[in-house]
């Protein structure tokens, strides 16, 4: 009798696609589009992933890992997966992206993994996305195709950066909240900028337990929150996973990834993470 045995699964590849847009987000920040329509295996992606980019920096072979913040229905609908990157000072590849990458320059791209995904439940839900810096950029493309699962879906994003000169993607995030008709609720920190009307200092309980009774406009709104997307730097995700843990949420209903200074950091495949290589 003889032992069938599964074929080994391929391992992805790089593709060599050229970038088609470069547009400032931020200070010292892009996004870079690449034109994929026509490729499924970059099309059929979930909100949330990201691809892994390789190109010559310096005449060093440099691979980084940079979040898509772009639904899934848009990039489809347009065949351009755009990432963002800011530039980090004494990194590899981040400056080389932020200052230098032009239209038509060649890149080799993985196709698009991650497990900080949002699901296909399509019950009407209230999320909650707390970031810092770029981690905006996986939980935009979360924000948005939750929004498009259930019109009466909601999301409520407490987003921290130093200055609003420095917010990655600030004006997607205001056009997607236009767009929501209410349904998104954005709510500021600054750590190194006073503004009117927006709050000064760091993610803290009091911020959250603020933020999400004033939205939902109810006592003990934590409670009433569905799901919890938490990106961002070690110490904020932290924070505000041990404060959930206090109130009683589910690990279940709490999602999180790491980011180091540019991008994303998956535990499931640690020889791409981002951590390695900027």
């Amino acid at each position: 009798m003889s032992l069938l045995r599964r074929p080994a699964k391929p391992r992805p590849t790089f593709r060599p696609l050229a970038v088609a847009e470069v547009d400032p987000v931020a200070e010292h920040a892009v996004s870079i589009g690449f034109d994929v329509s026509g490729m499924p295996e970059f099309l059929d992606y979930r909100a949330g992933q990201y691809v892994t980019l390789r190109a010559l920096v310096g005449g060093e072979d440099v691979r980084q890992s940079y979040s898509i913040w772009v639904p899934p229905s848009r990039a489809r609908r347009e065949g351009i997966i755009r990432v963002a990157a800011a530039a980090v000072q004494g990194g590899r590849m981040s400056p080389w992206l932020a200052n230098e990458v032009e239209v038509g320059e060649t890149m080799g791209v993985l196709p698009p993994m991650g497990t900080f995904t949002l699901d296909e439940d399509d019950r009407p839900r209230h999320h909650v996305g707390v970031v810092g810096g770029s981690g905006i950029t996986p939980v935009l493309a979360i924000t948005a195709a939750a929004l498009e699962q259930n019109p009466e879906s909601t999301v409520t994003l407490v987003v921290a950066n130093r200055t609003r000169a420095s917010t990655v993607l600030g004006a997607e995030v205001a056009a997607l909240a236009e767009a929501s008709g209410g349904r998104l609720h954005v709510e500021h920190v600054l750590s190194r900028e006073s503004v009117d009307g927006v709050r000064h200092g760091r993610i803290d309980p009091a911020v959250l337990t603020e933020v999400v009774e004033e939205v939902r406009n109810e006592p003990g709104g934590v409670a009433g929150v569905d799901d919890w997307w938490l990106c961002g730097p070690e110490g904020l995700i932290v924070d505000v996973e041990d404060w959930l843990g206090t109130q009683g949420v589910a690990p279940e209903h709490i999602h999180r990834e790491r980011f180091t200074s540019t991008g994303p950091v998956d535990p499931v495949e640690p020889a791409r993470s981002p951590a390695s290589s900027d």
